[in-house]
């Protein structure tokens, strides 16, 4: 079994309006009340929206209530925030802890192998990386490897999936078709069910290669 290490808080600064909301929610957090924690770490986002670390904290506090798409969609905001190549490693790292929570092994490798990038000495990221790749090459063997797939009609799309897509959506609403669909063929390589936006892929793609000639 992967070992799961305990989701990270950050510190946060915070401006006098979001300070009483963030303090509120890093208290309510560490007293296991994440349903109160999160109710506030959004409401210090509306006034703070560009903070990038209340992100990172309410998708700690949305992943200990089973919230899998959500707690995604928070830690990729994250990550689109910040600048520093540690703190979206641990966006990425979340994310595969998350993931490997669930038993979505092939993922969870994905983002584990993300954290790498960015922070090459992460061994906990290395560690868990190694684990979720040999339980999705396990679970590959059990399963067996589906030769036809692109015949087959569109899967479910998975919590991961759809949160993908939430956040290609928000990069089409910025006009920056080429990253929402990177990030779609990224998500589409860890996550068969991303099969069931192929419609989507292909129309941000077209507009991506009109804006590139």
């Amino acid at each position: 079994m992967i070992r799961i290490f305990t989701y990270s808080l950050l510190f946060i600064l915070l401006t006098a309006s979001a300070v009483n909301d963030g303090r509120k929610a890093n208290e309510a957090y560490n007293n296991g009340n994440y349903e109160e924690a999160e109710q506030l770490y959004i409401s210090a986002i509306e006034q703070e929206p560009d903070n990038a670390r209340l992100y990172f904290n309410l998708g700690n506090a949305q992943a200990k209530q089973g919230k899998v798409e959500e707690a995604i969609q928070s830690f990729m905001e994250f990550r689109s925030l910040t600048e520093d190549p540690r703190e979206k490693s641990m966006a990425e790292y979340n994310i595969g802890t998350l993931l490997a929570e669930n038993a979505k092994w092939k993922p969870a490798a994905s983002h584990f192998k993300n954290a790498l990038k960015f922070n090459p000495s992460d061994m906990d990221a290395k560690h868990n990386y190694e684990l979720a790749l040999a339980q999705q090459k396990k679970e590959e063997n059990e399963n067996g490897e589906d030769q036809n797939q692109e015949n087959q009609p569109p899967p479910e799309p998975s919590e991961y999936a759809l949160a993908m897509k939430k956040q290609a959506e928000k990069l089409v609403a910025q006009r920056k078709y080429g990253e929402a669909y990177n990030l779609m063929q990224r998500a589409l390589e860890a996550d068969d069910t991303v099969r069931a936006f192929n419609d989507f892929i292909e129309r941000i793609k077209n507009v991506s290669d009109i804006n590139s000639n």
